[in-house]
């Protein structure tokens, strides 16, 4: 099983009601404005004052006598750019019998397959403290599949950087894409120094928690002594959610989707992005 068969079922609903637009929580409201110039022909027309004299097309300029323009089709694809965090905190479950990595890969299948249905590009990136297999240029179902079967199949790195996603975007990522980073934000740390990214992309964090890491299982596990997956030290548990949330909050504001191991992921996602 790649994806649960209720995403699959609202996958489908979604296609149907929104087709053509980018998947982002705006998909309800707006259909977001594309840049640049697709490659593909269209048509030729008579040349109007302003138009870029490269595009002139002089085969038909010739035959007509006037000058005359080549109009390409709009580029309608947008790139949509998923971090997938498989650092071993992913692998962490108490609550139920779901990880917090079954649910961030569910949210991953759901969004590849959703960006492929309105025509965008989609890229995947595992990381850790780095990017792990990335996949880019996504643009079939067929293609996703055997994908998404590689990275379900992944193995768990010790750490996490926090930085890695913010950092590619910065330095490598095609500016104006939308980005989604799926992890559970564990020992966040401050982005202050890379906030600049927001102004290039539209990013949202996807946080992945099991019920227990809140306030109530804080209480309950504080006088448990437990082994850290990540740093493989023994401690009693300390969990970093409050300060976590305190940091997601100022760095993404409201583009925040937060899903515990056993949300409603249906209710969930129809409010993330159409409410």
């Amino acid at each position: 099983m790649i994806i649960l068969k209720e995403l699959e079922k609202l996958i489908l609903e979604l296609e149907l009601k929104y087709k053509k637009k980018s998947i982002s929580p705006r998909v309800g409201k707006t259909i977001l404005h594309r840049m640049g110039r697709g490659m593909d022909f269209k048509e030729s027309r008579l040349y109007s004052y302003g138009d870029d004299i490269r595009f002139i097309d002089w085969n038909v300029t010739s035959k007509m006598n006037d000058v005359y323009v080549k109009v390409f089709h709009e580029e309608t694809d947008r790139e949509i750019n998923l971090f997938l965090d498989v650092s071993s905190s992913m692998n962490f479950k108490a609550s139920n019998d779901r990880s917090k990595f079954f649910i961030a890969f569910q949210l991953l299948a759901f969004f590849t397959l959703l960006g492929i249905s309105s025509g965008d590009r989609v890229n995947i990136y595992p990381y850790s403290t780095e990017i792990h297999h990335l996949k880019k240029n996504i643009k079939t179902k067929s293609m996703a599949y055997k994908f998404l079967k590689e990275i379900y199949d992944t193995e768990f790195f010790d750490k996490t950087n926090h930085l890695v996603p913010f950092e590619y975007l910065k330095n490598r990522a095609k500016k104006n894409s939308i980005t989604y980073i799926l992890s559970d934000f564990n020992e966040m740390i401050s982005l202050e120094h890379l906030k600049s990214v927001f102004d290039l992309h539209e990013i949202y964090a996807v946080r992945i928690f099991d019920p227990i890491e809140e306030d109530v299982g804080e209480k309950f596990l504080k006088n448990f002594f437990i082994l850290n997956k990540e740093t493989k030290i023994g401690s009693h548990y300390n969990s970093s959610f409050k300060k976590d949330s305190k940091i997601l909050k100022e760095t993404f504001r409201n583009s925040i989707l937060d899903l515990r191991t056993n949300s409603n992921l249906t209710k969930e996602l129809i409010r993330f992005l159409i409410a």
